[in-house]
């Protein structure tokens, strides 16, 4: 009996000990691997730091593309710089049936740009372009030179806060990059409104914003950097306000509805000494500029200042863009009846190789084509072709009277422009351009002394360009 409790004393005191033996073995096994974890945690942290090092110093590092033609350096960090250019050489015969102007045939170029843009500390955006082109001393050599801000966000709303000289979009034809426009010049009515308070290298201070369908912009302007006409003692305040909606659309239609005013609150002083000299003066050419001659011209005008509203309209189908827009300018005129004028045109464009005019929200307005494919004919590609149609009126006839007789009192005699025009494009890819365009041209307008003094003819032009 006490043999058999000793074994069992015996065996129990072996079984602690093994217990104890496995126990101490676990934990030394739990804080191996435990101290193994931790040094491959460590290691981890030291590969991801190194990571994230590596990738901060790529993104920082710069890298250069060459979008279309454009040089552009980039950064991850917000960092952008490209170089922009902009050639249009444009010739044209003019066959004058009727008038006095002796339209001249020849050669000029349009506009011969070149500048850079960019960004930096992300949100803030510049702009330098110098013009060496141009057509009439309206033609700032100083094209464009503006600093913006484009951090701030109310309520979730992208607003762009600019500075400097630049030309605001007062319309919907205006709102489109005249390297991208269907036809070689804007219509008439749009062409003159924007030059009223905006136009090429106007200064100003603005602010800009838009949504996924919508655009909104208001800007004060000053005088157009260079030298004016005629010198300016006391330069022009003016604005522009403007709204464009696209309230239906999707990847292949886009509905736009818009409406501006813009104007002068203040009319430069041009006379010198203590005598102040304010007028304005509205003129326009016929959609063409080889040929400087402006076929309506209302003269100067003494006047207090002067208002422009605009209503827009437009649409795009797939590969078919048609749009429309009409003015009327309110002059506050001085020592007489306030005249009033309006312009007014409708266009329409098909693609026929199928690219399309998209909308977009960044101008309130339709954007140029790119070409699907580039000109190449070993690979049986020819780029992109198009058609274009527009017809445009701008009268700047107020109280005008009866041919033969003088203008009445306070009349006003600029005449009345019509321009039919047809325009065939092709773009061999997305840099090089070819627009090859005919326009009949009709100018009713009397002289103060109710003689004829329009003119009525037929243009052809072709304009080339490249854009980067």
């Amino acid at each position: 009996m006490k043999t058999m409790m000793r074994a069992s004393l015996v065996a129990a005191l072996l079984a602690g000990v093994a217990q104890d033996a496995l126990a101490q073995t676990a934990e030394e096994r739990i804080a191996a691997l435990e101290a193994k974890i931790a040094a491959l945690t460590g290691e981890l942290a030291d590969i991801k730091a190194a990571t994230q090092k590596a990738e901060a110093e790529r993104r920082k590092a710069p890298a250069t593309a060459l979008s279309n033609g454009r040089p552009t350096i980039s950064t991850g960090d917000g960092q952008r710089f490209a170089v922009r250019g902009l050639m249009q050489f444009d010739a044209a015969a003019y066959d004058e049936k009727r008038g006095t102007n002796d339209l001249s045939s020849g050669t000029n170029f349009r506009r011969a740009r070149l500048g850079v843009e960019g960004t930096f500390a992300r949100d803030w955006n510049y702009a330098l372009t110098g013009e060496f082109g141009g057509s009439g001393a309206e033609s700032a050599v100083l094209n464009q030179a503006y600093v913006e801000y484009a951090g701030w966000r109310p309520g979730g709303v992208p607003v762009r806060l600019r500075a400097g000289a630049w030309a605001t979009p007062v319309g919907l034809e205006d709102a489109t990059n005249n390297a991208e426009g269907l036809f070689i010049e804007r219509a008439a009515a749009p062409e003159l409104v924007r030059n009223i308070a905006g136009g090429d290298g106007r200064a100003g201070v603005g602010a800009f914003a838009n949504g996924e369908r919508w655009y909104a912009s208001g800007v004060l302007t000053g005088a157009v950097v260079g030298t004016p006409a005629a010198p300016e003692f006391d330069e022009q305040i003016g604005y522009i306000g403007r709204l464009a909606w696209s309230p239906l659309g999707d990847k292949d239609f886009a509905l736009h509805v818009g409406g501006s005013v813009s104007g002068v609150l203040k009319v430069a002083d041009t006379g010198a000494g203590a005598a102040r000299t304010r007028q304005l003066r509205l003129r326009e050419r016929p959609e063409l500029r080889v040929d400087g001659a402006r076929l309506v011209d209302t003269g100067n005008l003494n006047a207090n200042g002067a208002t422009a509203y605009g209503a827009e309209l437009g649409f795009n189908y797939r590969n078919l863009q048609a749009s429309a827009e009409a003015f009327r300018i309110d002059l506050d005129r001085t020592g007489g009846p306030n005249p009033n004028f309006d312009g007014w045109y409708v266009q329409a464009a098909w693609t026929i190789t199928g690219e399309q005019h998209a909308w977009t929200s960044q101008s309130g307005g339709f954007r140029g084509i790119r070409p699907n494919t580039s000109f190449n004919p070993a690979e049986g590609t020819w780029g992109a072709i198009e058609i274009a149609g527009r017809y445009s009126v701008l009268d700047l006839d107020d109280n005008a009277g009866s041919r033969g007789v003088a203008a009445p009192a306070g009349g006003v005699r600029g005449g009345e422009q019509t321009v039919t025009t047809a325009a065939l494009n092709w773009y061999p890819n997305a840099v090089v351009r070819f627009q090859l365009q005919y326009q009949h041209i009709d100018v009713d307008r009397l002289s103060a002394t109710g003689v004829e003094v329009g003119d009525d003819a037929n243009v052809l032009s072709i304009r080339s360009q490249f854009a980067f």
